[in-house]
């Protein structure tokens, strides 16, 4: 297990060095042609979606990826779309192969979103750690902490949503703080 976590950890530092070292450019190792039918076919499913069009835009995307099998925003898309749909397998499928292709915040708390929706809190706790080594915020520390009450952590619950609290004091923040702090003291 520590030896995965090593691993992961080591390609993230790499793949952040060669991203800086390109200047930012993504990290392939050959630059991609990418089609005029393609980049139509991606604008049209692009518009489909903005549009909350779900079925069509689920073809159009599905359309992209037998293009384009590498197309981290079709997966994504298609992600928010399954879970709108509560098609929580298909969801999390598209999302696990979109945080693979390209790992980052946004795409590993969709990750734990979707696990956290389909009741798996222990890898929700996980795409939510990995999604705040990327970036931490308060969005994610909350899913964090109700991750781990739902685990009755409460001792976690409360450290991640400190820490929500320090990145944003918002009100709803401050009270999901209260009420964890709180929570020992209902069960007594």
């Amino acid at each position: 297990m520590v030896e995965i976590a090593l691993i992961i950890a080591a390609y993230i530092v790499l793949r952040r060095k060669l991203v800086a070292l390109e200047g930012g450019a993504s990290a392939t190792l050959a630059p991609r042609a990418t089609s005029p039918r393609l980049i139509q076919l991606i604008d049209y499913a692009d518009r489909l979606y903005g549009e909350k069009k779900w079925l069509a835009a689920e073809k159009a995307y599905l359309s992209v990826l037998k293009l384009d099998h590498k197309n981290v925003t079709a997966y994504s898309h298609l992600g928010i779309i399954y879970s709108t749909q509560k098609n929580m397998a298909d969801a999390i499928e598209c999302f696990e192969i979109a945080a693979r292709l390209r790992p980052s915040g946004s795409t590993l708390q969709n990750l734990g979103l979707a696990f956290f929706d389909n009741r798996n809190y222990i890898k929700s706790i996980a795409a939510f750690e990995k999604a705040i080594m990327f970036e931490p915020t308060a969005q994610r520390y909350v899913g964090l902490s109700k991750a781990q009450r739902k685990l009755s952590n409460l001792p976690a619950a409360i450290t991640a949503l400190e820490k929500a609290a320090a990145l944003d004091p918002s009100k709803r923040v401050q009270q999901l703080l209260e009420e964890a702090r709180a929570e020992p003291r209902r069960k007594s």
